[in-house]
């Protein structure tokens, strides 16, 4: 980590230690949107870490994932990844940037592009916060362009994810939109799975802490249960999952902008972090044992998250699927190369 994304995460640290409490968390997920926290992150200019065309983009990427751990470390409840990656999609583009929030996925339909202008016909499921967005970003699984549209042209009906999250379904009937070219259904997936890999491995690094910290605390038998084996065995194995998880959501995010190379780093990101986000919260709540399942202890604020994450924008039965499809096109020859390739 170099000196400029060091500076970066402990701005951002500073910023969501004073604004992510547990009342703006619960508040949350009473549908009440945290308008002190967005204006916060707005003002930080967070929000252009992957827009910003002055630096190179391996240096926004590495930025990005970073900044990402740092928010998904304290539960941030807003669409910070969706927003930093559509506003980047369409600054790459020159298409207008919204202001607030946005967000994007995948719908259940087909589009009319008629140059700059698209309409778009279908149904879109779970939108992450998409009754904050502004505007959203949609692509069908087989198109070939993406079409933005303003969330107060579309039929919106409220629902949540186990975390609690916004995950609202959009039903749309030729609806106007701004063409978005040449962001497939394929690559937005990707880029979701990418996202939610590396908020996963920002949430691990909190559990981590958080029974790290708890075994060293609670006392049984005279003694820290941190000095027992079967505890530290335990631990091991989190730390494990956590460097693996951290290391593969890393590697997805750092392709993010390359279509071709994201969409085998997404699916192995999203596989290993999807079984590190399992075993993780399984530990985490075995060492913290009965006050880690009650309503009154945070530990559940980061295990919801981790299981709901896990299951969106596709989870790793999908993508195994997928590296397998993969490599049966691309033959016998081809399998050892692809498996070793480190670009």
């Amino acid at each position: 980590m170099n000196e400029t994304t060091t500076l970066l995460c402990d701005a951002a640290h500073r910023l969501f230690t004073e604004h992510v409490t547990a009342h703006v968390l619960k508040a949350a997920e009473q549908g009440i949107w945290p308008d002190r926290l967005w204006d916060a992150v707005d003002q930080a200019g967070f929000l252009d870490v992957l827009a910003e065309p002055e630096a190179p983009i391996a240096e926004r990427l590495r930025h990005a994932s970073a900044l990402l751990k740092v928010a998904a470390r304290h539960l941030a409840p807003i669409p910070l990844g969706e927003t930093i990656v559509v506003r980047m999609l369409l600054a790459a583009r020159d298409v207008e940037i919204p202001q607030g929030p946005l967000s994007f996925g995948l719908i259940d339909g087909h589009t009319h592009v008629h140059g700059d202008h698209s309409h778009v016909a279908g149904r879109a499921h779970r939108i992450p916060h998409a009754r904050a967005a502004k505007s959203v970003l949609l692509a069908s699984a087989d198109g070939a362009d993406a079409v933005l549209v303003t969330t107060r042209r579309v039929k919106l009906t409220e629902g949540r994810n186990i975390a609690g999250e916004a995950r609202d379904d959009l039903a749309l009937s030729d609806t106007a939109g701004v063409t978005v070219r040449d962001v497939p259904g394929g690559t937005l997936k990707a880029i979701g799975a990418a996202l939610r890999s590396i908020q996963i491995a920002g949430v691990l690094e909190r559990v981590m802490l958080q029974t790290t910290d708890y075994a060293r605390m609670r006392v049984q038998f005279g003694k820290p249960i941190a000095a027992f084996q079967a505890i530290q065995q335990q631990l091991a194995v989190l730390a494990g999952q956590v460097a693996a998880a951290g290391m593969a959501a890393d590697m997805a995010m750092a392709d993010l902008g390359s279509p071709l190379r994201l969409a085998r780093s997404a699916a192995y990101a999203k596989i290993r972090c999807g079984e590190a986000a399992g075993i993780s919260a399984s530990i985490a709540h075995q060492v913290h044992g009965a006050i880690g399942i009650t309503h009154e202890h945070s530990l559940h604020f980061a295990t919801r998250r981790l299981w709901s994450w896990r299951a969106e924008f596709g989870p790793e039965s999908d993508w195994a699927e997928h590296i397998g499809d993969a490599a049966a096109r691309d033959g016998q020859d081809e399998f050892w190369p692809a498996l070793t390739r480190s670009t």
